[in-house]
């Protein structure tokens, strides 16, 4: 059910610059709250909002608060390729580098398989993700070293994490 300050017979709304001072906008608003229904709807509506604040910033304590996004900054297909390199299957292979903050992930797509090393060389976890969840995920060797078997379709990251945090690539259309 929706409501409209005219069903409960209080004034219209005014445009913002329409109060002169303070004590205008202070009366005009002690005049919308005057009605028992109006003052619980608003004390009904602000404890909703309080709470689910307050759930919010829960949560975000909750996630990695050393979470990092890396940025794409070199793409092999974006260069001229005077002599390609190939994987064994003859097509061309595409490297992507990410960076942030002094880590970063460099990784080189074939068809269906995603080989890639953390930067530093340290052991953590690397996961595929599409924006609906997770493709696979795979730990990683004692220097970082990651091998994924998986199709790449429409949008997908990156999630590498190591006993440092957890960083993020961005999306990208593989």
């Amino acid at each position: 059910m929706s409501w409209h300050s005219d069903d409960l017979g209080l004034p219209q709304p005014r445009p913002a610059d329409a109060w002169e001072n303070d004590e205008v906008l202070a009366a005009d608003l002690a005049r919308a709250v005057a009605t028992e229904e109006t003052l619980r709807r608003v004390t009904s509506a602000a404890s909703t909002a309080f709470v689910a604040h307050r759930g919010m910033l829960a949560l975000r304590e909750e996630l990695a608060t050393d979470l990092l996004l890396l940025s794409l900054v070199h793409d092999s297909c974006a260069e001229d390729r005077l002599s390609g390199v190939r994987d064994r299957t003859g097509r061309p292979s595409r490297t992507l580098v990410f960076e942030g903050d002094g880590v970063g992930v460099e990784v080189e797509l074939t068809d269906g398989l995603i080989e890639g090393q953390l930067i530093p060389a340290r052991p953590g976890r690397v996961e595929l993700r599409r924006p609906d969840g997770g493709v696979g995920g795979v730990e990683t060797d004692e220097v970082g070293y990651f091998r994924l078997e998986a199709r790449t379709e429409g949008p997908v990251r990156l999630v590498c994490e190591t006993t440092d945090g957890t960083c993020v690539t961005e999306w990208l259309p593989w």
